[in-house]
């Protein structure tokens, strides 16, 4: 079983001001979301909380273009990394997840910790390529910037397509 970490895509960071290639990051984030659900496989979404980001606030919850549902598992953070002080690490082992893909917000601050975190805890760890964005000026430059740091980490950078099958 694998899973797919969606990180705070939430109203505060989506609408305020514009994301870099925002339709094609909702595209590949709903087509992931789509994938991991035919496969059964576990979809974990995180609310990052902060002064920006004040729970039960509009802006706190996620962007309603984003494929979530109730059901769907949501865990609270409050740092960078998705595994820091959350019950994540706890959640994946009982359920033998071996391998995560990350996406969401932004390509060089939770994402990037995401994907160093569930490495260094021994996870099988992929980014999905068109999965995260940001709103930097040279934001493609960003973004590729992160990839090859990652990817030289060992972490691998996967194409949409590859995901299908989850």
């Amino acid at each position: 079983m694998k899973a797919l970490l969606v990180i705070d895509i939430q109203n505060g960071l989506t609408k305020k001001r514009p994301l870099h290639e925002f339709s094609i990051f909702v595209n590949a984030i709903n087509y992931s979301i789509k994938a991991y659900r035919e496969a059964e496989n576990l979809i974990v979404f995180f609310q990052h909380n902060n002064k920006q980001l004040k729970e039960l606030t509009d802006d706190w919850k996620i962007d309603e273009r984003i494929d979530k549902r109730d059901s769907d598992l949501t865990i609270q953070k409050n740092y960078g990394n998705a595994f820091a002080k959350t019950n994540l690490e706890t959640i994946l082992s009982k359920r033998e997840i071996k391998e995560i893909v990350v996406c969401g917000l932004v390509s060089h601050g939770c994402v990037k910790a995401t994907c160093l975190g569930g490495q260094k805890l021994g996870f099988q760890t992929a980014l999905l390529r068109n999965g995260h964005t940001n709103w930097d000026k040279n934001a493609e430059i960003k973004k590729k910037l992160v990839e090859a740091e990652l990817f030289e980490k060992g972490i691998k950078v996967i194409e949409i397509q590859e995901n299908a099958s989850a």
